[in-house]
C-alpha cells in the first residue's frame, strides 16, 4: 500500500507565507487583509525590494528579513530575479515555493535556461518548487454547491486557464476538494498531486487535464495509490504522437505512437479517458455522486416519445442496457399513464401528466421504476425547457430523489437555464448532464471502471538481465550507428530471448541457397537479407513456396537482381532461406520506444495489412501475462484465435509467451533498441512462430529526434474503453 504524502500536507497547510513581488501601496489595509485571509489566514508577510508599509502592514525588503519561520513563499517577480529570490528563501529555511512568474521553458530555450538555474538553486537548498508559470489557485477555497451529494473532485490541471471552467462546475452542482494548476512542473508535477488526492479523505474522484507526463515511475506509483484507495481517475490527455511521426521504418512504429502508449497505460490502471472539458466535468461528477457499485441498467423516463427514443438509441451506442420493465411494473404504470403512451422502457408520461396528475401519482411513477428488479438507475431526459411542464418534472426529481431506492441522473439538454426547474436540479445535487451523449458515455465509463477495478494490481519491474548468448551483441549495440540490425544479429538476439524462430540460413550464393533449402526441407521461403529493405514484401523481395533446389538457385538470382534494381547501393547480406511456417493466423508483435513512458509492446492482427487494419493493443512496461491476455481480448481479431466459424482453436498461450518474450527483450535492451517488429507471427493449433523480424537499434533519448511541436500538440484521441 502506497503511503500518504506528508510533504504535500505541509505544502497545503503552511505555517506562514511570504508574498514576494509587487505591492499595491495605495490599497486599503483592511481590504488587503480580507483579500489574503481566505487563502493564507493571518500569517502572511509582504516582501518587496523597496520595503516600506501599506498602512500599518510592513513590507520587508528581503525574505530573510521576516522575523518568523516561513514555510511557503509565493514568488511573483521578474523572470531573471526568480533564482535570486529562491536563494533568499533557501537562506531563510523556506521549504516550499510557488513561482507565479512566467517567461521560462514555455517561451523557448532562453527561458528554459533560466528555469534550469532556478532548479539548481532550489535543489541546493532542498526547496520544493511548485511552478513556475502557475498561480495560487491550489489554495483557493472553492465553494460547495447548495447540496453536497456524494463526494468531491480533486482537480489537477497543467493549464491554469483550462481549470477555471471546470471549477465553475459548482454552478452545475459539482463539488471540489481542491484545484491544483501545476504550471511548468520544474519539480512538483501532476503525478505528485494525483498521489496526494489518492490519500485525501476529502477527495472521492481525481480529475485531470494533462498535456504530458514527466516521470513514468512516479506516475505509475500515483495511479497505484489511486487504485489502492479506489479513487477513480478521469483524464483529459492531450495527444502528442511524436514516436509515431519519427519511427517510419516498421509497422510497429506506425501503430504504437505516443498516444497509443498513453492509452495503454491508462487501461492498465483503470484511468477513464475523456475528450473535452464538458465530458471531463460531467463524467468525474457522475463518479463522485453515484453510490459505489451502482449498476448501469437504465430506466429511461421523459415527457416525450421522441426524447425516449433518442435516449434509448444513444444508450445502445454506448452499450448501456435499457431492459424491458417487468410486466408487474408495466401494469402498475398503466394505472397512471394513458394507454397510448409507452411504459415498457422508455417510460413516456406524455407531458400533461406533470401538470394534471397529483403529486402522489407523479411520485408513484418514480417509485415503480426504481423498484423494478431489472433497473439500477433512472435517467430522466429533459430536452426543451417548457415552463411549468419541465419545472414540475425537475422539481419532482429534486423532491423524490432522496426517497427512491435507486439513484436518479438527469439530462438538461436545453440552452435555456434561467428556469426554476434547472435551479431545483442544481440545488438537489443529482448528477446532471447537458447531453445524452455525455450521460451515457459517462455511464459506460463508470461500468468500465468497475470491471477494471476487479483486476487492479501492482506490477513489478521487469528484469533487465540479458541472456548470456546475447550479451556481447547487446554490449556492442551502443557503439553502432542507429538503424536496422542485420539478419544474423537479429536472429541471435531474438533466439537468446526465447522467441520461436522458424529455421533459416543466410545464403551468399545460388549454390548455398539450394543447400540451405535442402537442409531445411521444402517448401521454403526466400527473402533478401538487407537492412536497406525493412519492408521486403513491398519491394517484391520475398518468395513463398520455393519447392526445389533448382528453383532456389533461380530465385536467389532473381531476388538479388530485384534488390539492386530497387536500390543499386543496397547493402546485401545475402538471401534468407527460411522454413515455411504451417498455416495459421498472422499476428504482429512488436516493441517501440516512447520518449516519456519508455518501451512499450504491441500485439495485433498482422500481415501485410497490419497498418490498414490497425487492430492493435499497446501497453508500456512493466506488464504481465494478465495484461497480454487483456490486450488479445481487446482485438477484433481475437475471434480468429478462438477458432471462429468452425476453425480449430489456436494456441493463444503461445502468442502470450511471444509478447512476454518481446517485453523481456525491451526491458533488458531499452537503452539500445528503438523498435522490434515481428510481422507476421504465425499462430496455429501447434503454437506460434516468428516468420519475419526487424530490429532497429538506437537510443530513445538520441534517435527519436526533436519534437516538431510543443507538448501542447493535441490530435483527437480514441475512446479508452472501446479502443484496445
Amino acid at each position: 500500500m502506497v503511503q500518504p504524502r506528508a510533504d504535500l500536507e505541509e505544502f497545503f497547510h503552511p505555517q506562514a507565507v511570504a508574498l514576494v513581488g509587487s505591492v499595491n501601496r495605495h490599497a486599503n489595509p483592511d481590504r488587503l487583509r480580507a483579500t489574503y485571509a481566505e487563502r493564507w489566514g493571518d500569517r502572511w508577510y509582504l516582501v518587496n525590494a523597496k520595503g516600506g508599509t501599506v498602512g500599518d502592514i510592513p513590507v520587508y525588503e528581503h525574505v530573510t528579513d521576516i522575523p518568523v519561520p516561513v514555510t511557503l513563499a509565493v514568488i511573483n517577480v521578474g523572470t531573471r530575479l526568480v533564482a535570486k529570490t529562491v536563494e533568499e528563501c533557501g537562506k531563510h529555511g523556506v521549504p516550499y515555493v510557488i513561482i507565479f512568474s512566467a517567461g521560462f521553458s514555455e517561451v523557448g530555450p532562453e527561458g528554459a535556461a533560466l528555469e534550469r538555474d532556478v532548479g539548481e538553486v532550489a535543489r541546493r537548498y532542498g526547496i520544493r518548487v511548485f511552478g513556475p508559470n502557475t498561480n495560487t489557485n491550489a489554495f483557493e477555497v472553492i465553494p460547495d454547491p447548495p447540496k453536497l451529494r456524494g463526494g468531491r473532485i480533486g482537480l489537477v490541471t497543467q493549464s491554469g486557464h483550462q481549470g477555471r471552467p471546470l471549477v465553475q462546475g459548482t454552478e452545475f452542482g459539482v463539488a471540489f476538494s481542491r484545484w491544483v494548476p501545476t504550471g511548468n512542473e520544474l519539480d512538483l508535477e501532476a503525478a505528485d498531486f494525483i498521489e496526494y488526492f489518492a490519500h485525501d479523505d476529502d477527495t472521492a474522484v481525481i480529475a485531470g487535464y494533462f498535456e504530458g507526463f514527466r516521470d513514468p515511475v512516479k506516475l505509475r506509483h500515483a495511479l497505484e495509490a489511486a487504485n489502492d484507495r479506489r479513487k477513480p481517475v478521469v483524464a483529459l490527455k492531450m495527444g502528442a504522437t511524436l514516436a509515431g511521426s519519427v519511427m517510419a521504418r516498421s509497422h510497429t512504429g506506425h501503430l504504437a505512437g505516443s498516444d497509443a502508449v498513453v492509452d495503454g497505460l491508462f487501461r492498465q490502471y483503470g484511468v477513464v479517458r475523456v475528450h473535452d472539458l464538458d465530458e471531463l466535468l460531467e463524467t468525474a461528477a457522475l463518479f463522485a455522486k453515484l453510490p459505489a457499485g451502482t449498476g448501469t441498467r437504465c430506466g429511461l423516463y421523459s415527457i416525450s416519445g421522441g426524447s425516449g427514443t433518442l435516449m434509448a438509441e444513444v444508450a445502445e451506442w454506448n452499450w448501456i442496457g435499457v431492459p424491458k420493465l417487468t410486466d408487474t411494473t408495466q401494469k402498475a404504470l398503466r394505472q397512471l399513464i394513458p394507454d397510448y403512451l409507452t411504459v415498457a422502457n422508455p417510460v413516456d408520461n406524455g407531458a400533461q401528466f406533470l401538470v394534471s396528475a397529483p403529486v402522489e401519482d407523479r411520485r408513484r411513477v418514480f417509485e415503480l421504476i426504481a423498484a423494478d428488479e431489472r433497473i439500477d438507475i433512472i435517467v430522466v431526459g429533459i430536452t426543451g425547457a417548457l415552463g411549468k411542464l419541465t419545472d414540475n418534472f425537475a422539481e419532482d426529481v429534486a423532491a423524490f430523489a432522496d426517497e427512491l431506492e435507486k439513484p436518479v441522473v438527469v439530462t438538461w439538454n436545453s440552452f435555456k437555464t434561467d428556469e426554476p426547474g434547472f435551479r431545483a436540479l442544481v440545488e438537489s445535487g443529482v448528477p446532471m448532464f447537458r447531453s445524452f451523449r455525455n450521460c451515457f458515455s459517462a455511464l459506460r465509463a463508470y461500468a468500465w471502471y468497475q470491471r477494471q477495478s476487479e483486476h487492479f494490481r501492482h506490477r513489478v519491474p521487469m528484469s533487465d538481465r540479458v541472456p548470456v548468448k546475447a550479451r556481447r551483441l547487446v554490449s556492442d549495440l551502443s557503439a553502432r550507428p542507429s538503424g536496422p540490425l542485420g539478419a544474423a544479429d537479429t536472429r541471435t538476439l531474438l533466439d537468446a530471448f526465447g522467441l520461436p524462430m522458424t529455421a533459416e540460413g543466410v545464403a551468399t550464393s545460388a549454390t548455398e541457397a539450394a543447400q540451405w533449402a535442402r537442409a531445411i526441407g521444402f517448401p521454403v521461403v526466400m527473402k533478401v537479407a538487407s537492412p536497406d529493405f525493412p519492408h521486403r514484401s513491398d519491394a517484391g523481395l520475398v518468395r513463398l513456396g520455393v519447392s526445389s533446389a533448382t528453383e532456389a538457385r533461380r530465385v536467389y538470382g532473381e531476388l538479388v537482381d530485384q534488390a539492386l534494381q530497387v536500390k543499386p547501393t543496397a547493402q546485401l547480406e545475402g538471401v534468407q532461406v527460411q522454413e515455411q511456417a504451417p498455416a495459421g493466423v498472422e499476428m504482429i508483435v512488436g516493441m517501440a520506444q516512447d520518449r516519456v513512458l519508455g518501451p512499450a509492446v504491441l500485439v495485433g492482427t498482422g500481415g501485410v495489412f497490419a497498418e490498414i487494419l490497425n487492430d492493435v493493443a499497446v501497453r508500456p512496461l512493466p506488464l504481465d501475462r494478465k495484461d497480454v491476455e487483456a490486450m488479445l481480448t481487446s482485438l477484433k481479431g481475437s475471434q480468429l484465435l478462438a477458432g471462429a466459424r468452425g476453425r480449430p482453436r489456436l494456441k493463444r498461450d503461445a502468442l502470450v509467451s511471444v509478447v512476454m518474450a518481446v517485453a523481456s527483450l525491451a526491458a533488458a535492451c531499452a537503452d539500445q533498441l528503438l523498435e522490434v517488429d515481428l510481422n507476421p507471427v504465425v499462430v496455429g493449433p501447434w503454437g506460434a512462430a516468428v516468420v519475419d523480424a526487424l530490429v532497429v537499434t538506437g537510443r530513445a533519448d538520441r534517435d527519436l529526434g526533436t519534437p516538431a511541436m510543443s507538448r501542447r500538440m493535441n490530435p483527437m484521441p480514441g475512446e479508452p474503453w472501446t479502443s484496445s
